[in-house]
């Protein structure tokens, strides 16, 4: 197609092709689930100066135009051949409620001393967490997802969390 409006182009413009010969629309389509590319051979035929590769199309059957080696020749230089791709996917969005007395504690190790004393005593009276990740389980508590946010959250006993967690599939 030709043109902001898509006005096909209605003169010949390949070798060989016949008068009143319009080659338009895209190049086909590439289905990788069935592992097949479907070409259109009238927009393949436009010369390589339009965008083609001067794919010559012939209606009989007993004719040979040679348009395998052309096509060949068209995807192993790659000057003429781009894939454009589409791919459909699904989001949903999860909210994660973090109330004010959960999760106010670290569970790391290093916190404690090898006598078991706090390494921190400020944590005593006014602990806080930064919490970075936020773990999706199943009924059978078993990990389905991970979200990391994009910043540490600071969590005490003063602050609830409302976590969006955006899955795509």
């Amino acid at each position: 197609m030709s043109g902001s409006n898509g006005t096909a182009i209605t003169t010949p413009v390949a070798v060989g092709v016949t008068a009143g010969y319009t080659p338009s629309g895209s190049y086909g389509l590439f289905l990788p689930d069935v592992g097949l590319i479907v070409l259109n051979p009238r927009a393949l035929a436009l010369t390589s100066s339009l965008g083609g590769i001067n794919l010559l199309v012939s209606e009989s059957v007993n004719s040979n135009a040679n348009n395998y080696n052309y096509i060949y020749n068209a995807i192993s230089g790659g000057a003429n051949f781009q894939l454009n791709s589409e791919e459909t996917v699904s989001s949903d969005y999860i909210f994660v409620r973090v109330k004010s007395q959960d999760f106010n504690y670290t569970t790391n190790p290093s916190i404690i001393s090898g006598s078991g004393a706090l390494n921190f005593s400020s944590l005593i009276n006014n602990p806080q967490t930064y919490p970075t990740t936020v773990g999706l389980y199943n009924t059978n508590n078993e990990l389905l997802a991970v979200a990391k946010m994009s910043k540490p959250l600071t969590k005490d006993f003063t602050k609830e969390a409302l976590i969006r967690v955006k899955l795509n599939w």
